[in-house]
């Protein structure tokens, strides 16, 4: 192929990229998508010469100065489309953009229209780049990087004498240098010049800080549609979604194996007030958490609680899609949320608000604290409430006095708190049937009709009645909404929520155990239908979780870890290499077994296995290491980084009381003399300190009970800190 034509394709071949980029982040409208697809083709096959002999586009429409009524008229739709149409910079400015695209193919004479041809590609690339967050981009981006390369090797390999390189060859006198033709030395040196620029690519986004904000960042979004989680939730709602697949977030439990969890109950919003018909919140205040230590909020003390009880501490990576309410979930009850968050407010039943909505995907960290109920209150006949819990949590509307007479009726033969609520609990799951074709929304006693009248109903109907039930009999209670999560990818390693997936529950009050959860609802003994295309489906959802770990989420944090790992005998940069590492080998590894699941069960099997046999070569040539001791042995990693991280951080709060540790001393050392002269740090710094050593230096793997125990270390000295001052 001679250079002229192949410069000319690859230009093409940029642009088209670049306006599929736009195309899949659903940025043009339909009308706008035809016509600038149909120049395009046109163009291309003009260039290909399957239209020699025929009027092109380009040749009805030669003159100069129609172009540039083209181009008066794109902008002035511009104009009418920022201020009346969209009324949103970004979107207007992509449609100009894909105008001016459009004219620019329509009028490839000169060199220099293929520069503005560029430019315009350019900023179609980045702002594809700023509309989406999907792992679709990376075949995008990369098919743009190659094009790019070609192109800007071919403009500087091609004449510059000819007024009009962007006519066909057979209308122009050709030199004999311009026919010279792609050899394939030529072809593999430059796919090598793409390959490197790749790579350089990537050192770059590793090297070059993160920006959280910019002219094409979007300003607005419209989040998931959500229910049962604001202020008032008519009893009901929540029937409404659930039979909606969407996703809502995906949530790992990095501390946990996967067989120990077959649920997780992830808490929203509880509501105490109900008037017959609709469930609220009395008291809407809200306090600010203030954030400690490393990006931490603090939301209950670990403490509180009488140290009889028993809890169950759960660590929670959870990634929440963009939705329509200002709730953030977790496995109850929160203690520590991390992440990248402007601000969290808790209200007076545990709840968590962000301060301000968000409008893209949202990653958080929580560390929750499950209690059960000390033995004693299982057993105790009398259990003296405080009277602020009796005021608030006992509340009825007027019932017909039916409801009270099958409440005791349940409860006669128990005998303590504990029994009155399982005998409730259990009469509900035994005796009403789950369905959601249920219309209750328009019932003036929806509960009396749930236990008297279809006996039949979903979570709310369950939830609501078991709460007006144990009020009935005088025990504290109060209906929780949120999450109940079931589907778990085995490719990811994570749990994933559903819209189907919202549900209500109760908490029923114990003086010394605190809030306990309930759940009366049965089983729905309608489980998902699954098809051979799931396995693929559960893939793609694993990739995009690790996408927007890997890459989204990438942030400054990140980059310092690794900097301070360097210096630490860089034990960040190789944790962090095997995490990649293990990632795409473990991914490989799944979808080839899935696709061969696949292939054994599908008529044209055969397709698909040299399909997966094709995989498995790719995964050959990687060395395959042993997944489960990679998998510790990662783990063991991520705990030595962050007990080293910690101790960082105590030598940071000690500097700033005046105890600088000296580069020739121990840690051992330095720790006796914080324990001489900064006493009341002594038992802090020497908790930290002997978990560093063992961590550290002494290849002892750490529990995440100790991590745990660390980092409430050393937010006991920055308080002890800033006391002191």
């Amino acid at each position: 192929m001679p250079f002229e034509q192949a410069f000319r394709l690859s230009s093409l071949l940029l642009a088209a990229t670049a306006f599929a980029g736009l195309l899949l982040a659903r940025s043009v409208p339909l009308w706008l998508a035809s016509i600038t697809g149909t120049i395009l083709i046109s163009v291309l096959l003009q260039t290909l010469g399957f239209l020699n002999g025929r009027r092109t586009f380009r040749q009805v429409t030669r003159s100069s100065s129609l172009w540039n009524l083209f181009v008066i008229g794109a902008f002035l739709l511009f104009i009418l489309d920022l201020v009346v149409i969209s009324r949103e910079l970004l979107s207007a400015g992509i449609h100009f953009l894909v105008m001016l695209l459009g004219i620019k193919l329509g009028s490839l004479d000169h060199r220099r229209d293929f520069r503005h041809l560029y430019a315009i590609s350019l900023m179609a690339i980045l702002a594809s780049a700023a509309l989406t967050t999907d792992a679709w981009y990376i075949p995008i981006f990369a098919l743009y990087l190659l094009a790019a390369v070609w192109t800007l090797l071919l403009y500087h390999l091609t004449h510059d004498s000819e007024p009009h390189v962007g006519v066909a060859s057979h209308e122009r006198q050709e030199r004999p240098e311009a026919m010279a033709g792609i050899t394939g030395r030529f072809f593999w040196l430059t796919n090598g010049v793409a390959i490197v620029t790749f790579a350089l690519t990537l050192t770059l986004f590793f090297l070059l800080p993160r920006i959280g904000a910019g002219m094409l960042q979007k300003s607005r979004g419209e989040g998931l549609k959500t229910t049962g989680f604001s202020e008032r939730v008519d009893l009901g709602m929540i029937g409404s979604v659930k039979q909606d697949p969407q996703v809502v977030m995906r949530v790992e439990l990095p501390d946990i194996p996967a067989e120990r969890m077959d649920r997780l109950y992830l808490r929203g919003v509880a509501y105490d007030r109900y008037n017959g018909r609709s469930w609220s919140a009395s008291d809407h205040h809200r306090r600010h958490l203030a954030a400690v230590g490393d990006g931490t909020f603090v939301i209950r003390e670990t403490g509180r609680r009488a140290q009889e009880a028993v809890s169950v501490p759960i660590q929670q990576d959870i990634v929440l899609e963009a939705l329509d309410t200002s709730v953030l979930f977790a496995a109850p009850f929160a203690e520590y949320v991390s992440g990248d968050l402007s601000g969290i407010e808790s209200d007076s039943m545990a709840g968590l608000h962000l301060s301000f909505s968000t409008s893209s995907p949202l990653r958080y960290s929580v560390t929750s604290r499950q209690y059960e109920i000390v033995p004693n209150e299982r057993t105790t006949p009398v259990v003296n409430d405080p009277r602020s819990i009796l005021e608030r949590y006992l509340q009825l509307p007027e019932l017909s006095g039916k409801v009270g007479e099958l409440s005791q009726q349940i409860v006669r033969e128990a005998t303590t708190r504990y029994d009155r609520i399982r005998a409730i609990r259990d009469h509900l799951l035994r005796t009403y049937r789950y369905s959601l074709d249920v219309e209750t929304t328009t019932s003036l006693h929806p509960v009396e009709d749930f236990l008297f009248t279809s006996k039949m109903g979903y979570c709310e109907h369950y939830a609501t009645a078991m709460v007006v039930m144990l009020r009935a009999v005088g025990i504290p209670a109060r209906l929780v909404t949120g999450f109940l999560a079931t589907e778990w990818n085995d490719f990811g390693g994570y749990f994933t929520v559903r819209q189907r997936d919202a549900h209500a529950w109760v908490e029923a009050y114990f003086p010394q155990s605190g809030w306990i959860t309930f759940d009366p609802t049965p089983a729905s003994g309608t489980a998902a239908a699954r098809s051979t295309w799931d396995t693929f489906f559960r893939v793609s959802e694993s990739l995009r979780l690790y996408w927007d770990r890997l890459v989204i989420r990438y942030s400054t944090r990140d980059q310092v870890a690794i900097i301070h790992g360097i210096r630490e005998g860089s034990d960040a940069v190789r944790g962090h290499l095997s995490q990649w590492m293990v990632t795409g080998n473990r991914l490989a590894v799944k979808v080839i077994s899935s696709l061969v699941q696949f292939a054994s069960s599908s008529a044209v099997g055969v397709l698909e296995m040299l399909a997966a046999l094709s995989l498995l070569a790719i995964v050959l040539w990687v060395r395959k290491p042993t997944w489960s001791k990679v998998s510790s042995r990662h783990l063991a990693q991520r705990r030595q980084l962050r007990i080293t991280g910690l101790y960082r951080m105590m030598l940071q709060t000690a500097a700033g009381k005046g105890f600088s540790k000296s580069p020739t001393a121990t840690p051992v050392e330095f720790c006796g003399i914080i324990t001489r002269e900064w006493a009341a740090a002594g038992t802090m710094v020497a908790g930290v300190t002997d978990l560093y050593c063992r961590g550290r230096f002494g290849g002892m793997p750490l529990t995440a009970e100790e991590i745990s125990k660390a980092e409430h270390s050393i937010r006991s000295l920055q308080q002890l800190a800033r006391a002191a001052r």
